[in-house]
């Protein structure tokens, strides 16, 4: 169980993407929460004890300084998966809310980072991505989303065009995604550094073909949703 947990009150809710949406927590002492960077991710629990946990993704809103905003998939879309129905967040539900979490970033002129995005997952990717290009290090970002109305944070990933190559793509099939993601690898040098997050057969695709090009550490998941298991 979570240690150091923050009693928060769910707030407005608002869409980001179709099927995806925003959530305001507030603490219920109306405390100052911790900082966190781009692309954190953080810890929900319906209770302080013995509860379900989820992790989900911390968007930046300059506009709610006080409150943490977390992106979510929407109940109700066919591809929400079974869990989301055991953990709902209706408005003014109490919930707590751990240390926010961030992947570490390998700065290193010398390499080169390749970012996988796929679903609400592009949230925590998109933060990598602009950490990145405020190091003025050398990435390429493809995102993946069934249409360009269902694509996380499109504008953020394209505000970043000119420091690190960015790459879209919508609709794919199966076979079509595992092509682009072997091809946005193939070659790529052991050292490149390699960043996804998505749906657990999106991250456990692009790390087996990450395998064949990089060294295992040089790999890295941000691994969303149930923590409990």
């Amino acid at each position: 169980m979570l240690d150091n947990l923050i009693p928060a009150i769910v707030g407005q809710k608002w869409q980001i993407a179709e099927g995806y949406r925003a959530v305001e927590l507030r603490t219920t002492s109306r405390s100052l929460l911790p900082p966190f960077d781009d692309g954190s991710c953080v810890t929900l629990c319906l209770h302080h004890s013995g509860g379900k946990e989820r992790m989900y993704p911390l968007l930046c809103v300059p506009n709610l300084p006080n409150a943490y905003v977390i992106g979510m998939r929407q109940e109700g879309d066919d591809r929400t998966d079974n869990l989301q129905s055991d953990f709902p967040l209706n408005e003014r539900d109490e919930v707590f809310v751990g240390t926010p979490k961030s992947l570490p970033t390998i700065f290193d002129d010398r390499v080169r980072s390749i970012l996988f995005a796929g679903g609400i997952g592009a949230a925590s990717i998109a933060g990598i991505a602009k950490r990145l290009a405020s190091a003025g290090q050398r990435f390429e970002v493809h995102t993946f989303a069934r249409s360009a109305d269902r694509a996380v944070l499109r504008e953020e990933f394209d505000a970043l065009r000119g420091r690190g190559k960015v790459h879209h793509h919508f609709g794919l099939s199966d076979d079509q995604f595992a092509q682009k993601t072997s091809h946005a690898m193939s070659p790529t040098h052991a050292n490149a550094q390699i960043y996804c997050s998505g749906p657990p057969a999106f991250m456990d695709l692009v790390e087996r073909q990450a395998r064949k090009w990089v060294y295992a550490a040089n790999i890295h998941k941000i691994t969303l949703g149930d923590q409990t298991a």
